[in-house]
């Protein structure tokens, strides 16, 4: 993977496609992680190199749930229930800067599918589905739809949606992507839900399940491009 400071700052590794117009994934880690900790996740899931792969690193800053640490996050968090107060500023300066690096990628010809583990699924959700910026397709793995209550009714360009979470899970427990799901799909959002029994992590399965999702999506981009 080559790795590119001139775009993003923090840091960003990007794995090519096979094709210079290949749908461009942009995966987000989650909080306290790092752009290694999902790079892995390209050469498991996509060894053909159907898509090409970018994985930024989120900014570090103080994180209120955490004591106020400094850590790589995409926006603070106050609190872990479902009910606690969200950084609705935080989320949104984040999506601005980093609609800037999907304009870059989009700019070589490609479609986007953005998408996250945990913090970074959740920015995805929130840029793709708040923000009105146009995906192909959001991957929320392990993780929740912020500011839920302001979501508003699909349209015709809102993207598929792959959410996968463990069923054991304890940092973020499964009713999160319940509650998500049901949401979005009585507002007419196109959802493709995955559970696994695992926790807090990926698994075998959802990687295979993720390689399928993705090749769907890769296969009707080439039929187009033929037409």
């Amino acid at each position: 993977m080559s790795l590119s400071h001139n775009v993003w700052p923090e840091g960003l590794l990007t794995r090519p496609g096979r094709d210079a117009d290949a749908p461009c994934v942009v995966l987000l880690h989650g909080l306290g992680a790092s752009m290694e900790d999902l790079a892995g996740v390209a050469d498991l899931v996509d060894p053909e190199g159907r898509c090409r792969w970018v994985f930024p690193n989120a900014p570090v800053r103080p994180v209120r749930i955490n004591g106020g640490r400094p850590m790589r996050a995409w926006y603070d968090i106050y609190g872990s229930d479902s009910h606690s107060a969200e950084d609705a500023e935080g989320l949104q300066d984040m999506a601005k800067r980093l609609s800037v690096l999907l304009d870059h990628e989009v700019g070589k010809g490609s479609s986007i599918i953005l998408g996250g583990f945990s913090q970074g699924g959740a920015m995805s959700l929130y840029i793709a589905l708040h923000t009105g910026y146009v995906t192909k397709a959001v991957l929320a793995l392990s993780a929740y739809l912020p500011l839920r209550a302001q979501l508003s009714t699909a349209t015709a360009k809102s993207p598929l949606i792959f959410l996968a979470h463990g069923q054991q899970d304890a940092v973020l427990p499964i009713s999160y992507m319940e509650i998500a799901q049901q949401m979005m799909e009585v507002l007419g959002y196109k959802i493709s839900a995955h559970r696994y029994p695992m926790d807090h992590t990926l698994c075998e399965d959802e990687l295979l399940d993720l390689r399928t999702f993705l090749h769907t999506i890769a296969d009707s981009q080439e039929t187009i491009a033929c037409q």
